[in-house]
């Protein structure tokens, strides 16, 4: 009689050690960790899914930021929608490449391409960029920390110096850069 029972509960076992799949969970923490920020990055910057910050980010997320004035501010999911309509008002067709994915701990690193047509007035540190039509692209360094499944702190550095450059608010034409 104890026979009959072993089988079930041994495949109960089996399956609760298993995900939804049925597969073993055999991902990294780090491979977890890099799934969120990517996530979190295509729904924020490229798709405009901003309704998943709710379940990526923590309530009280910290930018750190060299590029604007938020260095180590607090964002809610929802400041952080406000300030993606902002950038999607200036730069409405900025879409950013992944060039590398890289994890440490908790940790991911991304390195990118930012892209979008300057046909829209565009704050910089600068001063008001007025539109010139033409195709910017440019080179973007974010940094995410991950703790229990959400991303708690930001950090990016965008080579602002040749986006101004393509955008027209810095002329090298003098030479003396």
């Amino acid at each position: 009689m104890k026979k009959l029972y072993a089988t079930p509960i041994l495949l109960l076992l089996i399956l609760s050690a298993c995900t939804p799949s049925g597969e073993p969970d055999t991902k990294s923490q780090e491979d977890k960790n890099k799934e969120i920020v990517l996530t979190f990055f295509n729904s924020m910057w490229n798709m405009q899914n901003l309704d998943t910050l709710d379940h990526l980010i923590v309530p009280e997320y910290i930018d750190y930021a060299p590029s604007t004035n938020f260095q180590g501010k607090n964002y809610t999911p929802e400041t952080m929608r406000v300030g993606r309509q902002r950038f999607a008002q200036m730069m409405p067709d900025l879409r950013y490449e992944i060039d590398a994915v890289i994890a440490e701990g908790n940790d991911v690193v991304l390195f990118t391409t930012g892209k979008f047509t300057h046909s829209n007035p565009t704050f910089t540190r600068l001063g008001l960029a007025q539109p010139t039509n033409k195709e910017v692209t440019y080179k973007t360094v974010f940094r995410y920390t991950v703790e229990n499944g959400k991303i708690v702190r930001g950090f990016d550095l965008h080579d602002m110096y040749n986006r101004c450059i393509q955008m027209g608010v810095i002329d090298t034409a003098g030479g003396n850069l």
